[in-house]
């Protein structure tokens, strides 16, 4: 990336500034420490009841179960939850006597009921199925006292502990969910709503009808419908709403065509490579050994393909932004679908004794087979490690080619009807066993290797691109200068209703630039309308370029209570829009004849049976309770006024009611009732548990 080019070349200054900045925050935390007070205080991330959630806690925990992998501030959100409920949980546990026994633990994490996190962690991702491999050697070194890894252990002591809390709060959610009951009065009524019907004629005038250009949505629209829907559009809690301007990184003709001279360098010793897949992996490209029809290839291959001679090259040409060279390996007729089944007896991480015994061992089982000795799918089902096949005689169903990893999928697609093939995978060592290729036609497929490089801007491009930007900060100083830099393609955008620990902004979606924006904007010396005088750069983590630079103010800051046009304005556009034009389309509805009214937008009578006052469902309109339920209580014959739905405005007419069933309906819907209230039970009790317990949240001083 540019900044990191600078940087490189100006390390002597960042040092220096590295030392001033230690040095003053030494200073700073001599000075300040009284006014602090302990060292506990300043690493609580938040509290809970009165409990205090230590950051160090948080983060230990946070490094053992995650290691630096996936979204950082999502796992950050749910490892947040975990230690709000668990503290919650605790309190409960201490007065109700709620716990997990050591029998029940080790039923949890290592016996037959599995608990859904270890289901999870433990998971073999080539067979979908939990690795008891993997477990039982846990298990193994836990019972021995063996666990020499301390990393392995911190990680498994944290599962643990949100195994317990999981457990405990199961326990409590079904104590509830068992108090649950429907009174008769109620289960009657839903009855008679969720089973009357009738039938209608309708004519419905979509909101696309109406074009964008007719309609003129003020911010008083905005502001009336945020006033009608009060309860969703309250917040409780203070947010802010941020403007910003972001210019995009965009590679020069000129880089582009550097790059394609590249390619057509590679393209040249691809042409006379002998490993072909050594060779694309090397030059940032990539090998399948699957064969494709000649419709799954991409791009300018497609039409291609069938001319060329295998080991012959064609490119460079560009799909998606990338300049490819292909070669085709080979091409054959290969089955379509092929069922297979298999053996598989395990290996873990490439462990070369189980390595060799698993070999050994299907080598004794293939000899038995051959023999007559037993049949495959006896010899699967009593010796095979893959529980979700062994249980089936080792079927794995029907599959097309590439669905399986590629050494397993070219011993079946490479082999015939009734062929037994011994290959090693990841997972272990298979003996497969090929039940039957289908063939639909006799179309040629193509095996291809690639290479690959995206068209990215050079590294000039991006130093040229961001001192650009920068002068335009350095210029911007206010909220309307900003506004001012808005002009032709170049747009000022507002991300609305930003909480202090949210870290998405608008457009410019997650991740640590978007995080730093919301931190700013929350700083204590940060008012409306000051431009933030950092420069924050977005970065495309693929190819290790900029992608990105943006210019950001803080526009406003809605305190708790109705929230404002500006924090909601891109949220609810759509629906300001729609109630616009349904406006508009009502207007120009007269008479109440169905027919009349199709007629003048265009449009045919529908009619529509069975509509379900429950399920509120009109055609293939969807959901539409509101347009039902006025539908429902009109008198049979009669037309409606317009109605206003979510897809559009409706006109209807009620041509006859269904009443519902009363012969032991109401007994369906109390049990129908109970178990829907019941299955709510685990999430909205613990987000009323939440409620009920003062939470702080200090999360945003630490990240």
């Amino acid at each position: 990336m540019a900044l990191i080019g600078k940087i490189r070349k100006n390390m002597w200054l960042v040092i220096v500034l590295l030392a001033v900045a230690l040095a003053g925050f030494i200073i700073m935390d001599m000075t300040n420490a009284s006014s602090r007070g302990s060292f506990g205080s300043r690493t609580t991330i938040g509290e809970v009841a009165g409990e205090k959630i230590d950051y160090m806690d948080f983060q230990k925990a946070e490094s053992a179960l995650y290691s630096g992998s996936g979204d950082v501030y999502g796992r950050r959100n749910s490892l947040w939850n975990y230690f709000v409920e668990n503290a919650i949980m605790d309190k409960i546990s201490s007065s109700t006597g709620i716990g997990v026994g050591t029998d029940e633990l080790n039923e949890l994490e290592f016996g037959t009921n599995l608990s859904p996190l270890v289901q999870s962690f433990y998971r073999n991702p080539q067979t979908g199925q939990v690795d008891r491999n993997q477990l039982n050697e846990i298990k193994k070194a836990i019972d021995e006292g063996t666990v020499s890894n301390p990393e392995f252990a911190a990680r498994f002591n944290e599962l643990r502990k949100q195994i317990i809390k999981t457990q405990k709060q199961t326990k409590l959610s079904n104590m509830v969910s068992k108090a649950i009951y429907t009174p008769t009065w109620l289960a009657e009524t839903m009855d008679k709503i969720n089973n009357e019907t009738a039938s209608i004629e309708y004519v419905k005038i979509p909101f696309e009808s109406v074009a964008d250009t007719e309609v003129k949505v003020t911010d008083e629209d905005y502001a009336a419908f945020i006033k009608e829907n009060a309860v969703k559009y309250t917040n409780t809690e203070e947010v802010r709403n941020i403007a910003y301007i972001a210019y995009d990184v965009k590679p020069t003709l000129e880089d582009s065509l550097k790059i394609k001279e590249s390619m057509k360098t590679l393209a040249s010793g691809f042409a006379a490579a002998t490993n072909d897949s050594l060779f694309a992996s090397t030059n940032n490209g990539f090998y399948s050994n699957a064969y494709s029809k000649k419709d799954e290839l991409q791009g300018k291959l497609k039409d291609t393909i069938t001319s060329l001679s295998v080991g012959q090259v064609y490119g460079p040409y560009i799909d998606n932004n990338t300049y490819l060279v292909a070669k085709l390996i080979g091409k054959k007729v290969i089955a379509d679908s092929a069922s297979a089944s298999h053996i598989l007896r395990s290996v873990t991480n490439g462990d070369p004794l189980q390595l060799a015994a698993a070999k050994k061992y299907i080598d004794s089982l293939r000899t038995a087979i051959d023999n007559g000795s037993v049949s495959f799918s006896i010899a699967a089902t009593n010796n095979s490690q893959d529980p979700g096949s062994a249980q089936k005689g080792g079927d794995l169903g029907t599959f097309g080619p590439g669905a399986m990893v590629p050494q397993f999928n070219d011993a079946v697609f490479n082999g015939k009807d009734g062929g037994m093939y011994t290959v090693t995978t990841e997972v272990g060592v298979h003996l497969i066993k090929v039940n039957k290729l289908t063939y639909k036609n006799n179309e040629l497929k193509y095996k291809v290797a690639y290479l690959a490089q995206p068209i990215i801007p050079s590294e000039a491009t991006q130093n040229a691109i961001e001192d650009k930007v920068m002068g335009l900060l350095e210029k911007t100083k206010t909220l309307d200068d900003l506004n001012k830099l808005g002009t032709g393609d170049v747009k000022v955008e507002v991300a609305g209703g930003l909480k202090k620990n949210d870290f998405t902004v608008g457009t410019l979606g997650s991740g640590q630039t978007s995080r730093d924006i919301i931190r700013w904007a929350y700083e204590d010396d940060t008012d409306a309308g000051d431009v933030s005088p950092t420069l924050y750069t977005y970065t495309d983590d693929a190819n290790y370029v900029d992608s990105k630079h943006v210019i950001a103010a803080l526009k406003s800051v809605d305190k708790p209570g109705l929230a404002t046009v500006e924090s909601l304005k891109s949220q609810i556009e759509g629906q300001v829009k729609n109630k616009k034009k349904a406006e508009i389309i009502k207007s120009k509805i007269s008479g109440t004849d169905l027919n009349s009214i199709a007629s003048s937008f265009g449009l045919t009578v529908a009619n529509a049976d069975n509509v379900n006052f429950g399920m509120a469902t009109i055609g293939d309109s969807g959901q539409e309770p509101a347009v039902v339920g006025k539908i429902f209580t009109s008198n049979p014959g009669t037309t409606t006024a317009p109605l206003v739905g979510k897809s559009g405005v409706f006109v209807a007419k009620l041509v006859s009611k269904t009443p519902p069933s009363t012969e032991g309906g109401a007994f369906g819907q109390k049990m129908q009732l109970t178990q829907a209230t019941r299955m709510q039970v685990n999430y909205k009790l613990m987000e009323a548990l939440k409620k009920a317990n003062k939470v702080e949240d200090n999360r945003f001083t630490f990240f």
